[in-house]
């Protein structure tokens, strides 16, 4: 795997400081799983507003993407949910891989269509 950065693209930069924050919770400071929570809910609206459908492919990512955030709210079942987001996040931010598109792609509603990652 290739290392990406990408400092010059906004998307790259929310994956990177939701990435810290998911940190900073896993560390203990649990007002961060509800900026993570936050910081993935704009990106859902970011690229709504970018995209102006719910169905498309980076929209469908990031809402996924937020709703397993939610998962962190749940007793005994966050902390584990948030080393698999951390991990799904490095790969994201770090290699430009990510778990939620692959297995996305594979849905009925996206199977006839292409498929543009952002």
């Amino acid at each position: 795997m290739k290392l990406k950065i990408s400092s010059n693209d906004i998307r790259w930069w929310f994956w990177l400081v939701t990435l810290a924050f998911i940190i900073a919770a896993l560390l203990g400071w649990t007002p961060a799983y509800i900026i993570v929570i936050a910081i993935s809910a704009i990106q859902v609206v970011f690229f709504l507003v970018q995209e102006k459908s719910f169905s498309a492919y980076p929209v469908q990512i990031r809402i996924v993407y937020f709703v397993w955030t939610l998962f962190g709210l749940w007793p005994g079942v966050g902390f584990f949910m948030y080393i698999l987001l951390l991990l799904g996040t490095i790969m994201v931010t770090f290699f430009g891989r990510c778990l939620i598109a692959q297995g996305l792609k594979y849905m009925p509603w996206n199977r006839e269509r292409q498929i543009k990652l952002n």
